[in-house]
C-alpha cells in the first residue's frame, strides 16, 4: 500500500479499459478522463469476458498483454500512473500458461479474480486459487476480488485463503453488504475495500465500525458511464464529464477519506 501512495494525492483503486457489453472503452479516452479530473494514478483491469474455448481465451490473453504495453505507454505520456492487473482466467492456466509466465512476460501490478465469471472455489478449481495466493505471497503481489451480495460472489467464498495467507494484501471490490465486510475486516488485517458501487449506508457502517482507513476510493469507471446512462445518452455523453460527476459525488460524501491519500 505504501508503494502506491508515494506522494500521490488522488488515486482510483478500481478502473477498467476494454469491451463492456456493446461498448469499447478505449484506454486513450478512459485515461484522459481520469487525468483531466485530477486523478494521479489508477489501478486498472482489462475487461475480460468468460470464454468457453481454451484457444480463444489464450489468444485474448496474449492480445490483451500487447494492448497493455501500448496503453501504459500512453498513460506515461500524460503522466498518469496506471497499475495494470492480470485478470485471471482458469482456461488460460489450464492451457499451460503459468502465472509466473504471465508476470515474467509483463510487469503486472496485481491479480484480479471475478467469481461471477469464473469458478475459483469448487474442489476442482480451489487448487488453482491456492497457487495464485501462493504466488501473491511469494512475490508480494496484491489480489483484487470482485464481491457482491449473492452466493456466487460473497466475500466469504475466499475466507479459507484469507486465513491461509494472512500476509497477502487483498482488496474486496464494491463492499455492498457491510456485515460480511466488517466481519472479515475484524478477522483479517490483510483485507481492504473500495467504494465502487458501494452504497452510502454500507460505507458509513464500515467506517463507523472502525475501518475507514481500509476503504479506498474506487470508481469502477467507465462501467459507471455504461450503467448510469441509456444507449442514446451514452453515445452523446463524453467520458470526462461523466467521471467528474462521479468523482464530485464521492468527494462530497466521503470527504477526506478514500480519494485523498495522505502519502
Amino acid at each position: 500500500m505504501a508503494a502506491l501512495q508515494g506522494g500521490l494525492k488522488h488515486y482510483d483503486f478500481h478502473t477498467h479499459i476494454g469491451q463492456y457489453w456493446n461498448v469499447f472503452y478505449d484506454w486513450h479516452d478512459v485515461f484522459r478522463a481520469l487525468k483531466k479530473n485530477g486523478v494521479d494514478g489508477a489501478i486498472c483491469a482489462y475487461l475480460t469476458p468468460k470464454f468457453d474455448d481454451e484457444r480463444v481465451a489464450v489468444e485474448f490473453f496474449h492480445a490483451v498483454t500487447e494492448e497493455w504495453r501500448k496503453a501504459l505507454a500512453f498513460a506515461s505520456s500524460i503522466f498518469l500512473d496506471v497499475k495494470p492487473l492480470l485478470w485471471a482466467d482458469p482456461l488460460v492456466f489450464k492451457a499451460g500458461i503459468k502465472i509466473e509466465d504471465a508476470f515474467s512476460d509483463f510487469d503486472f501490478y496485481g491479480i484480479a479474480l471475478h467469481p461471477r465469471l469464473h469458478d475459483w472455489v469448487s474442489d476442482r478449481k480451489s487448487d488453482l486459487t491456492t497457487i495464485i495466493f501462493q504466488f501473491a505471497h511469494n512475490n508480494k503481489v496484491p489480489v483484487f476480488i470482485h464481491t457482491g451480495v449473492s452466493e456466487e460472489d460473497s466475500p466469504y467464498l475466499f475466507e479459507p485463503w484469507f486465513k491461509q495467507f494472512p500476509d497477502v494484501e487483498v482488496h474486496l471490490a464494491h463492499c455492498k453488504d457491510s456485515a460480511p465486510i466488517i466481519d472479515l475486516f475484524t478477522k483479517y488485517k490483510n483485507l481492504f475495500g473500495d467504494t465502487a458501487f458501494c452504497p452510502t449506508d454500507s460505507y458509513g457502517e464500515i467506517c463507523d465500525a472502525g475501518f475507514k482507513n481500509r476503504m479506498f476510493f474506487g470508481s469502477d469507471f467507465p462501467i459507471t458511464h455504461f450503467v448510469n446512462l441509456n444507449e442514446r445518452e451514452r453515445e452523446k455523453k463524453e467520458l470526462q464529464p461523466s467521471f467528474k460527476e462521479l468523482k464530485d459525488n464521492y468527494e462530497m460524501s466521503l470527504a477526506e477519506n478514500a480519494i485523498l491519500l495522505s502519502g
